[in-house]
């Protein structure tokens, strides 16, 4: 991909921002809004609804975030960020893969670790 830092934030980090909103409301329809088919075959609404359960009551709330990288392949580019919680003080790591598919971009993985 021959995409510059910049031009690939102005498109993970919309996306990134619904993932993230979608866990803050507890809404699966935003969380997953811009998920790839295979990625929403692999979470439903209610493992997303226990996995939020389990994140407020370890971490808190997430608040913002810091891009710590970005790695390109082919058809698909991943960011890793540090992702600060409202009430851990450990570091939490947000990872987003989208990968280009018929001509759109598409969240393929996410990971909150």
């Amino acid at each position: 991909m021959e995409l510059s830092d910049a031009d690939i934030l102005k498109i993970a980090e919309p996306m990134m921002d619904d993932v993230m909103l979608g866990v803050s409301r507890r809404d699966y329809r935003l969380h997953s809004t811009h998920f790839s088919v295979s990625l929403k075959s692999m979470l439903g609404s209610e493992e997303f609804l226990e996995a939020c359960d389990q994140r407020e009551r370890d971490w808190g709330l997430p608040e913002h975030r810091e891009l710590i990288t970005i790695f390109r392949k082919e058809k698909s580019f991943t960011l890793i960020w540090n992702q600060i919680y409202s009430q851990t003080h450990g570091q939490v790591i947000a990872m987003l893969t989208i990968a280009v598919k018929g001509g759109r971009y598409f969240v393929d993985y996410v990971l909150l670790h």
